[in-house]
């Protein structure tokens, strides 16, 4: 078929600008997707994580990196590539609760820190398309940073323990966060800290708690939540620490522990809870660090690890653990 010289003049512009069209087109609709999925979170301290049931990801929030920037950014890991999920929303900052209400399919996040002139008693859930700011501070718990946050299914709420306020006092209450309403559950158990951990521990159908920082330092004891009060655990205990990351690794029952500051240094150790107690298992090739992120990816049976603080500063490395050893996942 012959085109006409006139019939050319016309076609070429209109192919060229539907092509144009196209391709800004796809440019803003893959803003979100496309550009992030081949980027990843700057090296990060004191984030928090979470596994996401629906998305099957883990999810990653705020965070500092190397100039001490903080972020609010939310980030999805799905075992091979970071994505940018969120980007508006909380204020940026450090030291956040995070947990991932299944029944209700939502995040929650609780407080947090920005400077110490600026900390959070705000919360805020996340539907999977956006962040709304779910209550008002005067019903919640006070302003605090440094707590921990865990979802527990038996009683369909958010478990949030601990952490310090704006004046840098330990605080040792237990709240919980059912989709409405904040609730004091109790005053006793726990020592007041901060920079602890929780997860749920789902063979023991109980929150698990590990060692913080208190009135007199580093912490290093255990406790379980059964849905009415705190019971502390005997037998052989990790040595003291604060900000070491714990996860539950339900492929293999048991609880997972990695690194955290000893003393006055970083740790690289793993321990393992399950029913016969704590152990610690060889494991020395990830490099020691605390502030790290650390979440188990239900779909994947693995423990995934981000970042942190070693002894050259911030990181930004993926670390999986799948119940034997630890391998790098990603690195920049």
């Amino acid at each position: 078929m012959r085109f006409s010289p006139l019939i050319k003049l016309r076609f070429i512009p209109t192919v060229l600008l539907m092509f144009i069209f196209m391709i800004l087109g796809l440019a803003k609709a893959e803003t979100m997707s496309g550009e992030d999925a081949i980027s990843a979170p700057p090296p990060l301290a004191s984030h928090v994580m979470v596994y996401h049931d629906r998305l099957e990801m883990v999810v990653l929030f705020g965070g500092s990196n190397p100039e001490r920037q903080m972020s609010n950014k939310l980030w999805g890991w799905d075992g091979k590539a970071w994505h940018l999920l969120s980007d508006s929303g909380p204020e940026p900052r450090i030291h956040a609760g995070l947990a991932y209400d299944s029944s209700r399919d939502k995040l929650v996040l609780y407080g947090g820190i920005k400077s110490r002139a600026e900390s959070f008693a705000d919360t805020w859930e996340w539907d999977g398309k956006s962040w709304t700011q779910a209550a008002d501070s005067t019903n919640a718990p006070n302003i605090r940073d440094h707590h921990a946050m865990v979802y527990y299914p038996e009683m369909e709420s958010v478990l949030l323990f601990g952490g310090q306020d704006q004046n840098d006092n330990f605080l040792g209450s237990s709240w919980q966060w059912d989709g409405k309403t904040w609730r004091l559950v109790s005053e006793e158990g726990p020592l007041p800290r901060s920079t602890h951990r929780l997860t749920y521990h789902s063979q023991n159908k109980s929150i698990l708690l590990y060692g913080g920082w208190g009135a007199d330092g580093h912490l290093g004891d255990t406790w379980q939540w059964d849905g009415k009060s705190w019971q502390s655990s005997s037998g052989e205990q990790p040595s003291a620490r604060a900000a070491a990351r714990i996860a539950y690794d339900k492929a293999n029952q048991q609880a997972v522990l990695f690194g955290g500051m000893v003393v006055r240094s970083p740790s690289n150790e793993t321990w393992v809870y399950d029913e016969k107690g704590w152990r610690q298992l060889t494991t020395e090739n990830v490099p020691p660090r605390n502030v790290h992120g650390m979440a188990y990816d239900v779909k994947r049976q693995r423990v995934v690890l981000y970042g942190g603080i070693g002894t050259n500063g911030r990181m930004g490395d993926v670390w999986e653990w799948d119940g034997q050893a630890w391998a790098q996942a990603f690195s920049q």
